[in-house]
């Protein structure tokens, strides 16, 4: 039932915006964006200054804006491993990382994302999808980067180290 409602949904906004730079091929991979991956997370107070500026505000992701996003992480994620001197740090096939987002709108009115990704839940039963994971070390199978999705800018892309 949530994957036809899913599905619905992304019809409609795929179908509500004729002003969008998206085009209607690019738009048909919106379909198969597998949402068991991902997990928007609501904002809280102590981002500010932490994650975010301490004048944003939070807002919502479209499903536009998730594509972008997988757009942009993939970029960034072929740049990274092309200069990548260790095998260990190499990030195999992004789109099967899960994924926490966190979006604002920042001070100069831009909609930024900060994007978690990680290729496993540790422990297998924490609640990922209402609480960020953080871990020490992992190497590549955590990687973390924020995005301004106006500007398509990419800052603070880090990858977990090892012990």
């Amino acid at each position: 039932m949530k994957i036809l409602l899913l599905i619905c949904l992304l019809f409609l906004t795929m179908c509500k915006s004729q002003e969008s730079k998206t085009s209607s091929a690019e738009r048909v991979h919106l379909l198969y964006i597998d949402t068991s991956k991902y997990a928007v997370l609501n904002f809280r107070e102590e981002y500010k200054g932490y994650i975010f500026d301490k004048s944003c505000k939070p807002t919502a992701l479209s499903a536009d804006d998730i594509y972008k996003i997988e757009k942009i992480i993939k970029t960034k994620v072929d740049n990274y491993n092309k200069n990548s001197a260790h095998k260990y740090f190499f990030i195999n096939n992004p789109n099967k990382y899960y994924k926490q987002f966190i979006a604002v709108i920042n001070s100069k009115c831009e909609k930024e994302v900060w994007v978690n990704c990680f290729c496993e839940i540790f422990p297998s039963n924490f609640p990922w999808k209402t609480q960020t994971i953080s871990v020490l070390d992992g190497g590549s199978c955590y990687f973390q980067l924020k995005i301004n999705l106006t500007t398509n800018r990419v800052y603070d892309f880090g990858v977990n180290g090892v012990a």
